[in-house]
This record gives C-alpha cells, structure tokens and sequence, in this order.
C-alpha cells in the first residue's frame, strides 16, 4: 500500500511537472507576444500624443506670434501707446487663447503686464516689475539672452501665484532688430497634465522632456524641473530616473537618432524606469525641441487580448497532460519508486541523521548511487565527530582570551579616568573663582576623557595673566601635549613674570623644543602649540594681548571685532616673531579666547564648521549678558549647530571682563 501511494505521488508530481513546463512555455510565448505589441503600442501611444501636443502648441503658439507682429504691441513696449490700442488688442487675442490669459513685458523698464480677464486696469499698471538680480525673474532674461524667436517654459510664476507652460515670444522693432520684450499667453498645468500627460489606460505613463532631458511635463508634479530655461544642469530628468548607465547610453542613443531624424517615426526602448522594467515610446517634436515619451507596463497595460490564446494553450495542455501520464505509468516501477527510498534517505541525512545506513542488493546504477550516499554519511559524520570536538576547543580559548581583553580594557579605561581627574586638577578653576568672581566664564569640553586643549590663569598685585593653549592632537597624546606646554609655560613665567605676553611665547617657544626631542624621527610628529595670553592690569585697564596662531575676540556693546596673533603656532619648525598688542579697555568691553575646536565644529545643514565670523556674532549678541548667561548661550549655540554630528576637536573657550571697569550709572535715569 506505501509503494503504490507513493509512486501514485511520483506520478501526480511527474504530471505537475509537465503542467507546470506547458504552463511556462505558454507563458513564454506570451510574454514574447506581449513584448512584441507592447513596443507597437509604446510608439503609436507616444507619436499620437506627440501628434495631439503639436496641434494645440501651434495654435497657441500661432496667436502669441501674431500678437507679437502688432505695431500696437510695439508701441506699447516702447512706452509710447497714448490710445490703449495695445490693451484693446491684447484683449482680443486674451480671449481667444484656451487659458484665456495674455501678457506683454517691456524690456527696457522691465514691467510685467498680465490680464486673465479680472482687472480693469491690467494694461495701466503692470502687475510687477523684473529685476535682473532676482533669480525668480532669471526665466526672462534667460529667454532673451538665448534670442530664439520664441521658448515654451513651464514655471511657478511665484508673483502671479499661478503655474502654467508658459508660450514666451520675442517682440522685436523690426525682423533683426533691437528686442523690445515678450508677448504670449499660458497654459494652466494642470489642463495641459490633463490633456497630454494623463491617461485612463492602465499601466501607461505619458511624459514629456525637453532637449537636455529635463522632465517638463510628468503626472508627478514633484518630477517637473520648473523654470528648466534658467537652469543649465537640471537636476529632475528623465535620466534621474534611469539608474542603469548602460540603459542610459542607449536613451542617449535614440534620442539622438529621433534629433537627426525626426522625419523617421518613433523610437521604442526597454529600460529600468525608477527601478521597475518599462517600455519606453518616444516621439520627436523639432518645433519645441520637445521629446514626447511613453511609459508602459506590460504587467499591466491591456496590450493584447489573452482570451484569444487560451483555447489553443488548454489544448496543447491537454495533449501534453495525456502523453506525460502515458510515459510517467511506464518509468513508474523502474525508477520512481526506488528513488522514493533514496530519497527519503538522503532527506535524513540532510537534516543531520548521519547514522543513517542506506542498504540495496541492487546492481545497476541506482544501487551504486545508494551505496555512494552511505560512504558519504559514514564519512560526514566521522568529519562532524572531529569539528565538533575542535568547536569546543576553540570556544573556550576564545571565552579565555575575551575575559583577558575585558580586563585589560579595564584597566586603560580606569587609567584614562585618573589623568582626567589629574587634568582637570591641572586647571586654575579656584583661582578664577576667586580673583574674577562674576567677570569670567570657562567652556572647557574635551573630545575624550582627557584633551590637549587648557587654559590659563597667573595672578599678581595690580595684574593678572589669562590665556588659552591647544596642543596639537587630543586624548592621551594631547594631554601628554598639555603637561609639557604647561611646564613650559611656568617656566616662562617664573623667569620673566606676568606683564609681557610675547616674552612668554617667545620663552615657551625655546622651552618646549628643549623638552621635546630633536630627532630625525620625531619630525613627522605634530608637536605644535596654538596659544593666546591677555595681560590686565588692573590700574589702567589696559590689556595686552600676543597670540601664537591663535586671535583675541572684544566685544564692546554688539560691536566685535577679532585680534589676530601670529600665524605660526609654537614649536613650529620656523620660528614665529611674536608682538605685543596693547588695547585699551573700555567701560563695557569683554574678551573672549577660543581654541579652534568650536570654530572647527561640524553641524548646520550641510555639515560645515562653525567659523570665525559666524563665532562673532554670536559674541556680539551675547556680550552684554552676565557671564555665567553667556556660557550657557554658547553652549546651546554649539549644540544646535552641531545636531547628531560627533564632536571632531577639543573645545575651550574662556571670557573674561576688566573687574570694576563696568559702565557708570546714568545720571539721568539713575541706572
């Protein structure tokens, strides 16, 4: 009973098999025969709707020339029509254009004059003036820059607050001579997507591009390149749409072969269209140097009627059905049952079983296939035995040498902490705190744990010295950077005092070559320093500022205007010449320092850094606030310019004000 039930299941299968082979053949042929007409139908769709676009661009485009040739219109367009002939004429050709619109422009005073019939007035004052600046008005003086008699151009007239395809024809004083403006009439776009792009058939698509390939007509209005006049790279085109660049090459080709050849019919192409497989019609109209292109979905466009087919494909099905089940009844006993036990052995192995033994006493070839697939399963499952041991094996040293990297990372990321904390140590926070209370603010913001950017602060009777140091790199090397700027810098100031920045840079300059090595090989390494240093004394107000590649920001009212400091960095391997710059402060002046880590910060839309000019006027619009007030404006500043872009270099930025040079009380007001 098992044999019979499965080799009548071999003999269903055999059968679906053949069925399954006629139904693809017949679906081939189908397919062929859809190919075949639906290229037809993709052609003859596209030269009839180009045939349709002719008719109607010629009527418009007929009138809008004729309106152009009145002696009226040029009277007008000199700015010598005293009768208003010209607004009785224009109205006469408005009413006889489909959108019942016209317009007339004069070049020489740029006014635009435009009548759908509403306004009394519309060829009085004009509805607006072109400017040549204005990249709203670029469509006009594109069209008399290009000199063609006349240009069709579909655009968002954002003045008039309508959009049309526009019919643009050049107004000249005589044939060749001087322009004078443009005369012509448009066509609401979504009566000309009605009429000529859109379809009822399903799976057709109707467009319409212009010589450059730019999409002018689409029943996706998010895929018209408006304004296509103005724009010598347009960017929403018909090969946008093409990703395939062999598929492009070929459009290039037939719409190259339909230019030279517009006399020649249509052009037909299969290409990928926004990833899904079209055919594509095309149709040529030289007139507008327009291409008419069709769309079609042969999976669902009615190309061909299938109900013609289906008698002769059910009689080649049944034909093949009854000659299968002839052959499938004499192959049964032979073949289809011996290979329902192979294969259901086989199946066992396949699912892991590989002690599964296949037996047979038979000597032909499904006997030595039977006993193949046996010395293959002893074999794979020796081999499993084997990797599986070796598996293990390998996974425990793996967990082993796993635990030893945590530990490890451990141990760098507990290491790297404590340098922070003895960085953070390092800096004059307590001693700001109390020599400059409520006239100082410090945005100090490593990239990692610890950085190379620190700031400085000496203080002396009568004086005290502030300044800021960026080290070159960040992390670890920059922190091992700052403690060497940092000696350096006490050296300095030990040996010079506190009143002359530029002594000071020059000091730490020959300090820290001293201190970093010399060597042929530590030449590619960056060792440079940016450092900016403000000496007050608190007496006369007076500030002195020297910078080393670093640039002094005061701010007085709203007004802000940048120091610059020497170009070279110390440590360079060109020695710098440092200068003091003395500046007097007045009564409501701050000074600001900063590494180039905020001005260097990525963000904004399209992911540039924050710059010099951008840093200063945010300084000026926040330099009257208390300081504590400004830190926190400058931190939200960063932050919303920066978004989700990672920061890309330390940051420190300090402020600082003169104590007790505030502004006087105004005897007036009292305050």
């Amino acid at each position: 009973m098992g044999l019979r039930w499965k080799s009548g299941l071999w003999l269903a299968a055999l059968l679906a098999l053949l069925l399954l082979f006629a139904l693809l053949a017949g679906r081939a042929g189908l397919d062929a025969f859809r190919d075949h007409f639906g290229a037809g139908f993709a052609r003859n769709h596209a030269l009839l709707q180009a045939q349709k676009l002719v008719t109607l661009i010629t009527r418009e485009l007929s009138l809008s020339q004729r309106l152009a040739e009145l002696e009226s219109v040029r009277r007008f367009l000199r700015g010598g029509d005293a009768s208003g002939q010209a607004g009785v004429d224009a109205e006469r050709f408005r009413r006889a254009f489909t959108d019942a619109s016209v317009f007339l422009i004069a070049h020489d005073s740029g006014h635009y004059y435009f009548s759908d019939g509403t306004a009394p007035d519309a060829w009085v004052k004009p509805s607006y003036t072109l400017q040549r600046g204005d990249p709203k008005d670029g469509w006009y003086f594109a069209t008399v820059r290009d000199a063609r008699p006349y240009a069709l151009n579909v655009n968002v007239d954002e003045k008039l607050k309508v959009t049309k395809v526009w019919f643009n024809v050049l107004v000249r004083e005589d044939e060749g001579g001087r322009i004078l403006g443009l005369a012509g009439s448009g066509l609401d776009l979504t009566r000309f997507l009605a009429t000529f792009v859109g379809t009822v058939d399903s799976g057709v698509t109707n467009f319409i591009i212009n010589g450059d390939g730019a999409i002018l007509a689409h029943p996706d209005e998010s895929l018209i390149e408006y304004a296509a006049l103005t724009k010598a790279a347009p960017r929403r085109t018909l090969h946008g749409l093409v990703e395939d660049g062999a598929d492009r090459k070929a459009l290039d080709g037939m719409l190259a072969g339909l230019r030279e050849a517009p006399g020649s019919g249509g052009g037909v192409l299969r290409v990928d269209l926004q990833g899904q497989p079209r055919v594509l019609g095309a149709a040529y109209v030289p007139e507008l140097d327009w291409y008419v292109i069709t769309a079609v979905d042969l999976g669902a466009a009615q190309v061909i009627d299938e109900t013609v087919l289906w008698p002769l494909a059910l009689g080649a099905i049944a034909l093949l059905l009854l000659f299968a089940a002839a052959v499938s009844m004499g192959v049964d006993r032979l073949i289809l049952r011996p290979l329902v036990r192979l294969t259901d052995s086989a199946r066992r192995i396949a699912a892991g079983d590989y002690r599964q033994r296949l037996r047979t006493r038979r000597s032909d070839e499904l006997g030595s296939l039977t006993r193949a697939f046996d010395d293959m399963a002893r074999q794979i499952d020796a081999h499993t035995s084997e990797l599986e041991s070796r598996v293990a094996e390998r996974t425990r040293d793996l967990a082993q040498a796993h635990d030893r990297i945590a530990a490890t990372h451990r141990q760098i990321q507990d290491s790297i902490r404590y340098a922070g904390l003895i960085q953070h140590a390092m800096l004059p926070h307590r001693e700001l705190l109390r020599a400059l209370p409520d006239d100082h603010f410090v945005l100090w913001q490593p990239r990692d744990t610890v950085g190379g950017d620190f700031y400085l602060f000496r203080e002396a009777p009568g004086q005290f010295l502030i300044g800021i140091v960026d080290c070159a790199g960040h992390g670890v090397p920059g922190a091992f950077m700052t403690m060497i700027a940092h000696a350096g810098f006490d050296l300095a100031v030990q040996e010079l005092g506190l009143s002359d920045p530029a002594a000071l840079l020059r000091r730490m300059d020959s300090a820290t070559r001293t201190l970093l090595p010399g060597d042929a090989a530590s030449r590619h390494l960056a060792t440079n320093m940016d450092v900016g240093l403000c000496h007050v004394d608190l007496a006369t107000g007076r500030v002195t500022f020297a910078g080393a590649h670093a640039e002094l920001y005061r701010c007085e009212g709203t007004r802000c205007e940048q120091i610059r400091g020497s170009r070279r960095s110390i440590g360079e391997r060109r020695r710098a010449i440092y200068e003091n710059v003395i500046l007097a402060d007045g009564p409501s002046c701050t000074y600001y320092l900063t590494t180039d880590g905020f001005l260097d910060q990525a963000g904004g839309e399209r992911g540039y850094g924050f710059g010099n000019r951008r840093f200063a006027d945010a300084l000026g619009g926040i330099a009257a606030q208390p300081m504590k007030s400004q830190e926190e404006a400058l931190r939200r500043r960063l932050a919303d310019h920066q978004g989700s872009c990672p920061q890309r270099d330390d940051i420190a930025v300090i402020g600082f004000r003169v104590p007790g040079r505030a502004a006087a009380p105004d005897p007036v007001s009292g305050g």
